[in-house]
């Protein structure tokens, strides 16, 4: 994957992200905290396997027919590097993350040596996840966007690779969580318009946006907007994030985004791999039966999208 000097990815892209590390290991191996295991443990090689498992739906799907260029993976290199490394010897598109597992304030997984982790990885796009409210405490809110502020800067500078940042904003207001369900489609569009504002007003500059999908076509278009206002913003894209949610609402979010322009594709995983990487864990079913589920669920994904662009 091409990343030139100038701000933004503006190709399609389908990214199948299996970066999950405590949520991952809590749900489908039982423990939970942030798994500091080594490659010598008998449980580290179980998650690396199920990781490639993950991978390897991918790869059929590729042999499916879709092309290489359009697909993506997003993992962690803790227990996906064996992935990395294939997907490189193949020209699939790779993301690694940086931020600590399941911290409510964004943070570094290798604390000041995140460079380093980038320079070893080589990867072609850096995914941070950040939970960010613009109504949040405002000292909580510039401490994560100093951090993020470096890593913008160090992405766009000699060394360049693509900026992807994943933004979750959840109800933290009083008034948010009293909203109960119509927080999601009518209050949580307005509050991502804002903090998008308030991350790029700081310095901070994605070169593509992974975000909440939302239920109105002009929702979507009013996040785009934000997102490209300003010309130098022109080529910076939207990928939908499927929340673990299933596959029809999955299906309805792509739908709903896909003909805006902006929006260039989904970073879809639990979606797609939970229900099979769990039937495979517990035996039910074989490697064959696994990957193909993953690699249909995938390509439904990327229908769903197609199909409506």
């Amino acid at each position: 994957m091409h990343s030139d000097s100038a701000l933004g990815y503006d190709r399609p892209l389908f990214i199948q992200p299996f970066d999950h590390r405590g949520s991952f290991t809590k749900k489908f191996f039982g423990f939970s905290g942030d798994p500091k295991i080594s490659p010598g443990d008998d449980a580290f090689a179980s998650i690396s396997e199920a990781k490639s498992l993950i991978y390897r739906g991918l790869l059929q799907a590729i042999e499916d027919g879709l092309d290489r260029r359009q697909v993506g993976i997003l993992v962690d290199s803790q227990f996906g590097s064996q992935v990395l490394t294939d997907a490189a010897g193949r020209g699939i598109p790779r993301a690694v993350c940086i931020e600590r597992s399941g911290q409510p304030t964004f943070d570094f997984e290798y604390g000041p040596g995140w460079v380093n982790h980038i320079r070893f990885a080589r990867p072609d796009i850096v995914k941070v996840l950040v939970r960010l409210h613009p109504d949040d405490d405002v000292a909580t809110n510039v401490e994560q966007l100093t951090r993020l502020k470096l890593v913008s800067d160090y992405l766009h500078g000699p060394e360049r690779r693509l900026f992807m940042f994943e933004l979750l904003v959840p109800a933290t207001t009083d008034a948010d969580r009293e909203a109960g369900a119509a927080y999601d489609s009518e209050i949580r569009p307005g509050h991502m318009v804002r903090a998008i504002r308030q991350i790029q007003d700081f310095g901070v500059e994605p070169d593509i946006w992974k975000i909440e999908g939302v239920d109105r076509r002009e929702d979507a278009a009013r996040i785009a907007a934000v997102i490209r206002r300003r010309p130098e913003r022109a080529r910076v894209g939207a990928i939908v994030l499927g929340r673990g949610s299933d596959a029809v609402q999955v299906h309805a979010w792509l739908r709903v985004a896909a003909p805006v322009d902006g929006f260039i594709g989904f970073a879809v995983g639990r979606t797609n791999f939970s229900a099979a990487l769990a039937d495979w864990l517990a035996g039910r079913i074989e490697d064959a039966a696994a990957i193909r589920q993953i690699a249909d669920n995938y390509r439904g994904c990327v229908d769903a999208f197609r199909s409506a662009r």
